[in-house]
């Protein structure tokens, strides 16, 4: 039986945001494009409220601030709000002047909807690495508590396959991170996004649970993954397969998720971590003391 819980998390950005989409859909023309963010974010919050689950919401300014009434529902639902960026630009695009703007931005903006402290963030395209590594005393200087952003795996685009897998002090900031779970001594990426589109329920579900026997999971899903009937872009082969595979599965797939697991916000995770917090620091790169028991 799993004793640890799921800390379920989404990023709140529309199909046409997403770094996929960069090279063919610029930000200048973000407003002329279909405006489809309600079709998935309402399928969660239905999914979420029938199943009494609270989770973890990182939205982008840019949707913040042209749909308040968004986050005043997710918020008036229970959920956690935290910041997702402003603009989607992925921190290896910016410098760290205009990455402190854009953080910036996007905390004021979500703050004055709210009322409320934001604590979290996660970077667009999980794009805290060690290259960007910078940005974290940046998100510290910008009053936020802890950063979601870090995946635990070798990817071309983003991941620090060394870093640990729980709860971390990274130079001073909590660092809630992605990895993969298990899977008969295998290890898999079914923490979500693509991954959870791609692959089998019947894994998701094997893997995840023998991962949970042993510590709790971060999950991630966005909006426009809800929503099958969003604008085709004829993207390059393995774009067009990371963003589109598994379209017409997931409502189905993430519903079973719902049913099968326990689940939690990534602030819960944070204070319910009762175990010596894991220690990384990027100045030397290295994993410097785990102190786990």
């Amino acid at each position: 039986m799993n004793t640890n819980k799921i800390a379920l998390s989404f990023d709140v950005e529309d199909w046409f945001t997403v770094r996929n989409m960069r090279e063919h859909i610029s930000e200048d023309s973000w407003e002329q494009q279909e405006w489809r963010v309600h079709i998935g974010l309402d399928f969660i919050l239905d999914s979420l409220l029938e199943k009494n689950v609270k989770a973890t919401f990182f939205i982008l300014g840019w949707i913040a601030e042209r749909a308040p009434e968004l986050v005043l529902k997710i918020m008036n639902q229970g959920h956690e709000i935290a910041s997702h960026g402003y603009s989607h630009t992925p921190i290896d695009l910016l410098t760290p002047e205009a990455f402190e703007a854009d953080l910036l931005k996007s905390i004021q903006v979500l703050q004055a909807i709210t009322n409320k402290k934001i604590r979290g963030f996660r970077a667009p395209s999980f794009s805290i690495t060690k290259e960007t590594s910078w940005a974290i005393d940046i998100l510290k200087k910008c009053g936020l508590e802890y950063d979601s952003s870090i995946f635990k795996i070798s990817h071309p685009d983003y991941g620090v396959g060394n870093f640990p897998g729980q709860v971390t002090n990274l130079q001073g900031l909590v660092e809630v991170p992605m990895k993969k779970g298990k899977f008969f001594g295998v290890d898999l990426p079914v923490c979500g996004g693509g991954y959870f589109r791609m692959i089998p329920y019947g894994i998701i579900k094997s893997s995840l649970s023998q991962t949970l026997q042993k510590e709790p999971v971060v999950m991630y899903f966005h909006p426009w993954e809800f929503d099958q009937d969003q604008p085709k872009i004829d993207l390059p082969a393995l774009k067009k397969f990371r963003h589109y595979v598994g379209l017409k599965q997931n409502r189905q797939k993430f519903q079973k998720l719902l049913r099968d697991f326990e689940f939690m916000t990534i602030e819960q995770m944070i204070d319910e971590n009762k175990k010596p917090m894991a220690t990384y620091d990027f100045t030397s790169i290295a994993l410097i003391s785990q102190n786990l028991q």
